[in-house]
């Protein structure tokens, strides 16, 4: 059996004490379960790695084709690591980011191995997953994301 993905909508309130911009992404929901909350994103104020074109049109045309391919058809054999939740403020790994192993399988993708990482400091691995999904209903669902 294989799980379920779904991108549910994701917004970060901006505030001028401190300064915060306000963000539109998205959290990848599994089986019912928020990653957004269940790694903790929400803690290190983190936003989602793909951008709400709905609200942030610019943003999500430079952002999401890259991230998408990286959870979709640019998986390499043997996989590679994805941001999967990212500094709100300027996107970067450096800040904190939530990434996962995500590779290919005989069904679909796999997504493993959930770690924080800041580039610096060794991963914090997270209790988590491992997560498969069915490929057409996984690219579905991502390909959601994509501007037109």
């Amino acid at each position: 059996m294989t799980d379920q993905i779904k991108i549910i909508a994701l917004r970060r309130i901006g505030s001028t004490d401190p300064q915060k911009l306000e963000r539109h992404s998205f959290d990848f929901v599994v089986n019912g379960l928020s990653l957004f909350e269940a790694t903790r994103a929400v803690e290190f104020d983190m936003c989602g790695s793909l951008s709400n074109p709905q609200f942030e049109r610019e943003i999500a045309r430079r952002v999401n084709k890259r991230t998408s391919a990286m959870l979709t058809s640019d998986v390499p054999a043997g996989g590679h690591r994805v941001a999967l939740f990212v500094c709100p403020e300027c996107g970067g790994f450096a800040c904190g980011a939530i990434t996962a192993h995500v590779s290919r399988t005989a069904r679909g993708v796999q997504w493993s191995a959930f770690a924080y990482e800041n580039g610096s400091d060794a991963a914090s691995q997270l209790d988590l997953g491992p997560f498969e999904f069915e490929w057409a209903a996984y690219l579905s669902e991502i390909e959601r994301s994509k501007v037109d």
